[in-house]
């Protein structure tokens, strides 16, 4: 057996770092007026979106914005298989698409105001 090819071992650089709690991710930054996005998912597959109530949600403290799909324009992102919509508009076409987006002042309170 060589030492390249498929099965031969890889050195690799970075992994030292993250094995001994040193290395640095993006959920570690902390800047000032810093904001934080929480993407709310559909739970189903080919479901139709009659309507997404959001008042309640822009309500809570610490929320900054709650944005649905009719909200953004219709632009289309993604290059692979077809292109998708940012946020579903009119139908949830599998499981897991994002529906809506809250924006707010701390992680924990876009979460919340997503439930």
């Amino acid at each position: 057996m060589s030492a390249t090819g498929i099965g031969a071992a890889v050195r690799r650089k970075e992994d030292q770092r993250f094995v001994t709690g040193k290395g640095h991710y993006t959920d570690d930054v902390s800047r000032p007026g810093q904001c934080h996005a929480y993407f709310l998912r559909s739970p189903h597959a080919h479901a139709k979106i009659k309507n997404i109530d959001s008042k309640a949600a822009a309500a809570m403290p610490g929320v900054l914005a709650v944005v649905t799909g009719p909200d953004l324009p219709e632009r289309r992102f993604g290059r692979r298989v077809r292109d998708l919509p940012t946020l579903a508009r009119d139908e949830a076409r599998f499981c897991g698409e994002r529906v809506a987006a809250v924006v707010a002042e701390s992680r924990q309170q876009a979460e919340r105001a997503a439930a």
